[in-house]
């Protein structure tokens, strides 16, 4: 454990004391968390809010932590817990840093009460506020609490190209194991929160199902909102085009695959089967090299994902460094498309009013297709599915799968409403 300014981080104690205020523990854990907390690190800190800014490292590689230097904050984490290894090693880490940095924190004071303020489903969120009940028996905030996986589609069964495009109608059900391990991940962190943050109504009424008291939820909207447009806001760079010429001009599917349930090769093959032939009719197509699918080829050579994608004129790149040009590529007309299993993409497609097709049998973010028509499922069940439901959808447009782009689900200023929950129900945590 590393405390970055510990005379800052004592005036912070102190001032909490001084004031009968608890000091707010916002742990950032992974590259998501980087990104949406952003906001509410500037929020917390404009309006000398108690809080000090916990960085657990579940995530480290500076193409995933990058935004907390993209967005003005790395100098303002106050703790680093350089949390490593494998998933059951990172949770046996987690659990000591915490004991060790409970008793640090009870040094600077004994009476001040210390919350965690936890985001969405990592693993990080889903073990951290039950070792610190453990070990304090407070309770955490959960920021995107209730998120839960649906889905339209028999399970085991194929899926037809008719039950893709009729998905909306079909009946869904939950999906309790879907996405691995971050569906448990969402429960368990709140079930040790006293308050939850709901991003939409379908959140909050998940929670109220699993039988939490309204009392202790309240409708927040995501920070992906405030992320777009603290990305808007700086405009995005030239880095695109200079690492990759040839950009512009064209109107790019963009593809990036990072969920460990997507990596088997049945169904990676069955999409780079049909971007392979979706390319070679002359779509351009741009392939994200995530760090998952980089392993999944690392185990499986024999596949040569990457090298079919190349051959048939996919352009493969390594995971972009700037979120700000993820945004400005988003916003611009070299984006036809995006076709994705990220939950955080699917709220910034909608949020923006981009086409997007969800690479999953299921998402936890159902609203999407549900509630506003900006989004579809397209799972790897085959090859043959997949390209006729990314070609019937490009095809189809805004007549099709995406009537109702640009009407979005998120809220604004939302580390705002975040922070006006937190100063109002303190009493209850």
């Amino acid at each position: 454990m590393k405390i970055h300014d510990p005379s800052r981080l004592q005036q912070i104690v102190a001032q909490a004391r001084e004031l009968g205020q608890p000091v707010y523990l916002l742990v950032i854990a992974t590259k998501p968390c980087y990104i949406k907390l952003a906001s509410l690190v500037k929020e917390l800190r404009e309006r000398a809010v108690p809080a000090l800014m916990i960085d657990a490292g579940q995530h480290y590689d500076v193409v995933l932590t990058g935004a907390a230097q993209e967005f003005g904050y790395l100098s303002e984490i106050d703790v680093f817990l350089d949390i490593r290894g494998t998933m059951l090693g990172r949770t046996a880490a987690l659990a000591a840093q915490v004991e060790r940095l409970h008793g640090y924190l009870h040094a600077q004071s004994e009476t001040t009460r210390f919350i965690p303020v936890v985001s969405g489903d990592t693993s990080t969120s889903g073990t951290f506020p039950v070792f610190w009940y453990l070990q304090t028996g407070i309770r955490s905030v959960h920021v995107e609490a209730g998120l839960r996986s649906l889905s339209p589609f028999a399970p085991g069964q194929p899926v037809s190209h008719e039950a893709v495009l009729a998905q909306a109608q079909l009946p869904w059900r939950i999906e309790p194991d879907e996405p691995f391990p971050e569906a448990l991940d969402s429960r368990l962190t709140s079930v040790a929160s006293s308050l939850l943050l709901a991003p939409v109504g379908r959140n909050r009424d998940s929670l109220l199902r699993e039988g939490y008291a309204q009392a202790a939820i309240r409708m927040s909207g995501s920070l992906s909102a405030d992320a777009v447009r603290l990305a808007g806001a700086q405009g995005g760079s030239d880095q695109l085009e200079r690492l990759y010429p040839g950009l512009a001009g064209k109107r790019w599917l963009r593809v990036d695959l990072h969920r460990r349930e997507n990596m088997s090769p049945a169904r990676l093959n069955s999409v780079v089967d049909a971007l392979c032939r979706l390319a070679g009719q002359g779509l351009p197509v741009i392939f994200i090299l995530t760090n998952q699918f980089n392993f999944a080829q690392e185990r499986h050579p024999e596949q040569q994902f990457r090298q079919r994608l190349e051959r048939s004129g996919v352009q493969c790149h390594r995971l972009w460094p700037s979120y700000v040009d993820v945004i400005a590529f988003l916003r611009s007309p070299a984006c036809l498309a995006i076709y994705t299993d990220s939950g955080g993409l699917q709220e910034e497609a909608n949020i923006l009013g981009v086409p997007c097709m969800t690479c999953r049998y299921s998402t936890d973010r159902p609203e999407t297709i549900l509630d506003t028509r900006g989004n579809l499922l397209i799972p790897p069940d085959s090859a043959e599915l997949v390209y006729r439901a990314v070609l019937h959808c490009l095809e189809q447009g805004r007549s099709g799968a995406w009537r109702d782009l640009g009407r979005s689900l998120y809220g604004e200023h939302v580390a705002r409403a975040i922070v006006d929950h937190l100063l109002a129900t303190v009493s209850i945590q």
